[in-house]
C-alpha cells in the first residue's frame, strides 16, 4: 500500500504517517525540531504536524531558553499502537532515522 496515499487519505496529510513512523523509530524517542529528513516533507509543514503531534499528546515539547532549540520527547501515548499498527503496511516506503 501507499504510504503517501494512506496518509492523506486516513490521516489529513501526506507527510503526517510517515512523519510519525519516523519518530516511532527513532531510538531514544528525543530530537530537535530540524531532525526530521527533508524527504518526508518541507520543514515548514514538518513544524506543522510537530505543533499537531503536541497538541494529540503523541509528543512533548521542549524549548531550550539560550539556544533557542525545541525538542521533542516521544510520549507513552496509547495513540501510538496505532501508527505501529501502520507500520506494516507502509514500513518498506518510509524513511528510517538516520
Amino acid at each position: 500500500m501507499d504510504a503517501n496515499l494512506i496518509s492523506r487519505l486516513f490521516f489529513g496529510r501526506a507527510c503526517r504517517l510517515p512523519l510519525a513512523i519516523w519518530i516511532l523509530h527513532l531510538e531514544g524517542g528525543r530530537f530537535y525540531q530540524s531532525e526530521p529528513p527533508r524527504s518526508i516533507a518541507p520543514q515548514t509543514a514538518i513544524t506543522q504536524e510537530l505543533s499537531r503531534f503536541v497538541e494529540l499528546g503523541l509528543l512533548h515539547e521542549e524549548r531550550s531558553g539560550s539556544e533557542h532549540r525545541v525538542y521533542y520527547l516521544r510520549t507513552t501515548s496509547p495513540l501510538w499502537g496505532i501508527i505501529e499498527a501502520c507500520v506494516d503496511l507502509v514500513s518498506d516506503q518510509v524513511a528510517a532515522p538516520q
